[in-house]
């Protein structure tokens, strides 16, 4: 008997003596295979039917027209929001929240645009109650405007727009170089065409000009000056004569800036930009204003002649 029940062991696996199942017949795995495919096929079947009534349903669809901008865009203007939002035209004109791809190609088309210098998070908000936030919202960086570059003179004139980085902002030129009811400075003297929107202009003295605009920022109003002329950039017209010179209205004050930011070393200007921005409003404060009080600050120099007859031909020395 344990003879028999030693064999037994052997034949069965775990050493039990308990006999083994009988194979499936293979017809039974078939069947049991197709029913788990069915099966599996119902479920993802009914489960895209779910997700493609569920894109279709108004509650969970946005329209892109509802786009919100996080970031503050008090110097927008109207028509440069619609510029934007016109970004994502090529859009379908509701997206679904089951998209999971919707907020990638929303920031894919913004970042194509000029003013945008890049999309940091895009949220797809379902419709809520009335007065809740809901739509399309989108935190980026813009391109700020800090001048107006001027393409030929008098009545020709025209005007368009660039960053601090001298990147083209939009596709419009202006009459007038006002952005709604603000003011920039005008860079003159420029002899290249502008490129493309959303592009470098390839002219060191438009971009060593918006580098002066944008340190200047909202002081410029304040100095009252409206022009930057940046044609003897590189010393291309006179090597004599300063590379960048600032003006009020109507040139009432000439205001000598020197080597454009970064390179005041090259002719040993013993001052950085910051420093002359110090400058003008040490000016700024002892004249109470530029326009008409002053002939001529020297910068680079720190020397001012003053408009007063008595002072016509003297001059004062900026402490700095």
């Amino acid at each position: 008997m344990s003879t028999v029940n030693t064999k037994l062991n052997r034949q069965v696996p775990g050493g039990r003596g308990h006999a083994a199942h009988p194979p499936l017949r293979p017809w039974k795995t078939v069947l049991i295979a197709a029913s788990v495919s069915i099966v599996g096929m119902t479920l993802v079947y009914g489960l895209s039917q779910w997700r493609r009534t569920i894109a279709c349903d108004p509650r969970f669809c946005i329209n892109t027209a509802d786009l919100k901008l996080v970031q503050d865009t008090s110097w927008m203007t109207p028509e440069i929001a619609g510029e934007i939002r016109a970004s994502l035209a090529s859009l379908p004109p509701r997206l679904s929240l089951m998209d999971h791809a919707a907020s990638r190609r929303v920031a894919e088309c913004l970042e194509a645009n000029p003013w945008i210098r890049k999309v940091y998070h895009v949220r797809l908000d379902s419709p809520k109650a009335a007065g809740q936030s809901n739509g399309l919202e989108v935190s980026m960086a813009f391109r700020r405007p800090v001048a107006f570059v001027e393409i030929g003179q008098g009545d020709l004139a025209r005007y368009v727009l660039v960053d601090c980085e001298g990147v083209r902002l939009g596709d419009r030129e202006y009459a007038e170089p006002e952005l709604g009811d603000r003011r920039l400075v005008v860079l003159t003297g420029v002899p290249t065409q502008p490129p493309t929107p959303g592009v470098v202009w390839a002219d060191h003295a438009v971009i060593a000009g918006a580098q002066v605009a944008d340190l200047l920022k909202n002081r410029a109003a304040d100095f009252g000056l409206c022009r930057i002329d940046v044609g003897n950039v590189e010393k291309r017209l006179d090597r004599r004569e300063p590379e960048i010179v600032l003006y009020t209205k109507r040139s009432a004050t000439r205001v000598v800036w020197g080597k454009p930011p970064g390179r005041e070393a090259e002719l040993l200007e013993n001052i950085t930009a910051r420093g002359k921005i110090q400058l003008l409003d040490q000016a700024y404060a002892r004249f109470g204003g530029l326009h008409e009080a002053v002939e001529e600050i020297n910068l680079v120099l720190r020397s001012v002649r003053p408009n007063a007859a008595p002072m016509r031909d003297g001059r004062a020395t900026i402490r700095g």
